[in-house]
């Protein structure tokens, strides 16, 4: 029986690790207005940029301390050995990168970006201390919640959520239209957080040094660093490639601001997710499965339904609520884009059923074999949709690699996992409904994309009503609707 303690902990690390992706959305009002169009894009590039640093400089610690600390948690020694060898390592690497950057930074910039619009100083060398300091933060915050301390991990991690809205804040209106804001309010937050968190890791383990523990940190670490790298690519290259051929960042900045928005889908997602995640488990667990169940699939089907009555609702809600926050009209070329990129998140239940068992059985070595191909395809597609279509391009890349993420992972996980499909359900149903929006949002004209979302909105909702009409009346909240009316 899973506690309502574990539950309780379980939202807390779910929901405040989406803090730094909810800060991003909650300061769109205020870059939009107050940075400009070139600024704004640029800084979308620099935070792209940050992330990847990031993975360096984190060098994988972050997913090494959270599962090492259960080897060595009965021996207090061997633990404060470990996490002071782990601790030393992120100063070692974070000086490295500082170094090396420091020296080479300038000219990497120049062959790399090739335009006056990414610099190495003074931005980039900010962004390179916020990435090295967000490292250490993370790789904490994981040890905290291995260590099942979920009240710490909540207290650094809104402190830096409130630091980094408020600074920003503070910074975009002493020193409109530069970047300023965004940039310091990335590093200032990060410094305290870095010094908060070497304050807690040095009282609780010091620093110590064991070379044995090095070989496995590079043996355990490499690969999710290769991971990380890849997913980066998936996640982030897309930008870079608009920046390259469209040479201008008011179209990085368009195209970020629209991956923004659907970041609601994914975070509403995502906390689905975290939510029945650990009841998947326990039933894998407590029945000793590797094949699909119908209760198992529920969830999944749930998820799939859930994401369906959630992605036309913002894709409506979208253009009618963005023009009451965001002056500047420029960005509402976005509308046209919305559409597409949201419906690929209806293959979220898929994708979550077939990542599961990955992690569940323990073969994460799996992934970077997977994604190696996914940002394959990403960087091929981007480049040749980007290159001819222009913004549109990437937006159908972006839906490409979504569905292709699927597909991948189905080949992995049915060799360690057999599943078992609601067709109807999970195969069936999301790809008419994908197939009616794509449809419509290349053939109706722009000047009707309210109503055309409209149009989208009713069709999905009856789909889904027709599909799950049995589910719905088995729903406590029916039940009670059903009493009451008879």
């Amino acid at each position: 029986m899973i506690s309502k303690n574990f539950f309780k902990s379980s939202l807390i690390y779910s929901v405040v690790g989406a803090l730094p992706y909810a800060s991003g959305v909650i300061l769109i009002p205020f870059f939009t207005s107050k940075l400009t169009t070139v600024d704004f894009g640029v800084n979308a590039l620099y935070f792209s940029i940050m992330y990847f640093i990031q993975i360096l400089s984190s060098f994988g610690l972050d997913s090494y301390i959270g599962i090492y600390y259960f080897h060595f948690k009965d021996d207090k020694e061997k633990l404060k050995e470990n996490i002071g060898t782990v601790i030393l390592s992120l100063f070692f690497i974070g000086i490295f990168l500082l170094i090396v950057l420091s020296i080479f930074g300038t000219e990497i910039f120049k062959v790399v970006f090739e335009n006056k619009y990414l610099t190495f100083f003074p931005w980039g060398f900010v962004t390179l201390l916020a990435a090295i300091f967000n490292g250490f933060l993370k790789t904490y915050s994981n040890l905290l919640i291995n260590q099942q301390r979920p009240m710490r991990f909540f207290q650094i991690n809104i402190t830096n959520f409130i630091l980094v809205i408020f600074v920003s804040l503070i910074f975009l209106y002493l020193y409109p239209y530069t970047l300023n804001g965004p940039m310091f309010g990335r590093l200032i937050p990060a410094a305290f957080s870095f010094c908060s968190v070497i304050y807690f890791m040095i009282s609780e383990f010091g620093f110590r040094y064991n070379k044995e523990m090095i070989k496995n940190i590079v043996s355990f670490c490499t690969p999710f660093v290769i991971f990380s790298l890849l997913l980066w690519i998936v996640s982030y290259i897309d930008r870079f490639i608009i920046n390259h051929y469209l040479a201008d960042p008011t179209y990085v900045g368009i195209f970020d601001f629209t991956v923004k928005c659907t970041l609601l889908i994914e975070l509403f997602q995502t906390g689905l997710a975290s939510a029945i995640s650990p009841k998947i488990y326990t039933i894998w667990k407590d029945q000793n499965l590797r094949e699909s169940t119908m209760e198992v699939n529920r969830y999944y089907n749930g998820l799939t339904a859930a994401s369906l009555l959630v992605i036309p609702l913002l894709a409506v809600s979208f253009p009618i609520l963005i023009p009451f926050i965001v002056k500047k009209q420029i960005y509402y070329q976005s509308f046209a884009f919305f559409g597409i990129l949201s419906i690929g998140f209806a293959t979220r239940g898929l994708y979550g059923m077939f990542l599961s068992p990955i992690y569940f059985f323990k073969q994460t070595k799996v992934l970077p074999k997977v994604f190696f191909f996914i940002a394959i395809i990403q960087i091929a597609v981007s480049v040749l949709f980007i290159k001819y279509f222009g913004l549109i391009g990437a937006v159908w890349a972006n839906f490409i690699t979504k569905i292709v993420q699927v597909l991948f992972l189905y080949f992995e996980s049915r060799k360690i996992f057999h599943f078992k499909f609601n067709y109807i359900k999970q195969i069936y149903l999301p790809l008419i409904c994908i197939v009616i929006v794509l449809i419509s949002e290349t053939f109706i004209p722009t000047e009707y994309t309210v109503y055309n979302r409209i149009a989208q909105l009713f069709v999905i909702y009856i789909l889904v009503f027709l599909v799950y009409k049995k589910d719905i009346r088995l729903l406590p909240i029916f039940k009670k609707f059903e009493k009451k009316r008879f």
